[in-house]
């Protein structure tokens, strides 16, 4: 690389660096990794242009695999998809957390996913996310027609993924799991029903097969189809029954602790379940309009739930007046004001943080600060549904945006 492309790609003058000290940097493949891993992934795609050398560098499976668990221990959150069904048909939507991404480019992240499909016909009907990695279903407008993809938004690459033989079943639930700490290479569980029984297949993207696990189980007992994957298994869980955990390597269900249903309940009222950290959470409100709960963490040996977190959010009802509109209460008395959408948690630094939807904010709440700051805006607009109970976007219909380098 020359001095006077160096100095364009950083924006210094040749008076500001000695070329001793550029050349030390550029000569050095070790030395330029090293700054290169610190960059984020847009950056790195254009500085693929910058020469030969950046650019064999960048590709390289190896600087890529570094990159990815650089960016998955960073519990940064670039943005958060919404994707939810109203009265049959599907909405889709993009909100930038922090304002990382403009606002001009909410549009474009978007519409790439609705492009990839390359069919007019086709609208998006699922999605699942897993560390920077999409799971994305189209319909293509005839019934059992369906295609899937593997999409990384950061590279904008995807990949057509066959589906396994359906014979007479359907599929319900396609989720991904991927995990840069542990492996380049990502799975799929599909879960099939026929003749009332749930059958469980994994793809692996290293072979390109998809693996009958000859697990099945009770198609009565329903679980929330929005799986998490941690620590090598999918989990699920359930209102009603008891919650999941599938090993993907060894293609059985293990032992997984789920919560006691309250007396005089029917049901858990779940109201966020995911990964960050290295732990799995979950929420559980007892009250249905209650802005006070618990967060619970699971035990590493899978032993029991434990109380982590005490959150009260009642202030919000003061900070945000719309939550109390009497226009919205009108609609449906029983709405809710608020949900936990997403999560992150820094264990070194003992903080977690949810992110909270309000009808029109998306906002952050410290648990250790106990604060709270806005950080996207909702168009009033958009507001997934105000119908039955619900008047702000659910965990399940969430999907949380992460930049990655990682191949598909």
């Amino acid at each position: 690389m020359s001095e006077t492309s160096f100095h364009r790609v950083y924006g210094h003058q040749p008076t500001d660096i000695p070329s001793s000290s550029i050349t030390e940097v550029t000569g050095n493949p070790y030395l330029l990794s090293e700054i290169l891993l610190w960059l984020p992934p847009k950056a790195l795609l254009r500085f693929q242009a910058v020469c030969k050398d950046w650019f064999s560098i960048i590709s390289s499976p190896s600087f890529r695999q570094l990159h990815c668990r650089r960016t998955r221990t960073s519990g940064k959150i670039g943005g958060l998809f919404f994707c939810w069904w109203v009265y049959g048909n599907n909405y889709m939507d993009f909100v930038p957390i922090n304002s990382g991404i403009p606002k001009k480019q909410k549009g474009t992240i978007s519409l790439a996913l609705k492009n990839i499909a390359k069919c007019t016909s086709s609208k998006i009907e699922h999605l699942h996310s897993c560390n920077g990695l999409f799971c994305i279903s189209f319909n293509l407008g005839v019934e059992n027609d369906k295609v899937y993809y593997v999409y990384n938004p950061s590279t904008n690459k995807h990949r057509l993924i066959p589906r396994p033989d359906l014979g007479t079943r359907d599929i319900v639930v396609m989720n991904l799991a991927f995990d840069p700490l542990v492996s380049q290479c990502y799975k799929l569980v599909c879960v099939m029903k026929s003749d009332g029984v749930y059958e469980f297949f994994v793809y692996s993207s290293e072979t390109g097969v998809w693996r009958d696990s000859m697990e099945v189980l009770d198609a009565n007992q329903q679980f929330l189809a929005q799986g998490v994957f941690f620590n090598g298994s999918m989990h699920w869980v359930s209102e009603k029954w008891s919650f999941l955990r599938f090993d993907l390597d060894a293609l059985c269900f293990k032992a997984m602790p789920s919560t006691m249903i309250p007396n005089g309940e029917l049901k858990r009222n779940i109201r966020y379940f995911g990964e960050s950290g290295g732990h799995l959470h979950l929420i559980e409100v007892h009250g249905f309009r209650s802005m006070s709960f618990e967060v619970l963490q699971l035990e590493t040996d899978y032993l029991k739930w434990f109380v982590k977190y005490r959150v009260d959010l009642s202030s919000l009802h003061t900070a945000y007046p719309l939550m109390l509109s009497e226009e919205l209460d009108l609609l449906d008395v029983n709405r809710r004001t608020c949900n936990v959408v997403s999560m992150a948690v820094n264990d070194k630094e003992h903080t977690a943080r949810l992110l909270v939807s309000t009808p029109d904010v998306i906002i952050e709440y410290d648990t250790h600060c106990r604060t709270i700051k806005e950080v996207a805006d909702i168009e009033i607009a958009k507001i997934p549904v105000i119908w039955e109970d619900v008047s702000v976007f659910e965990w399940y219909d969430t999907h949380q945006y992460v930049e990655t380098m990682a191949c598909v």
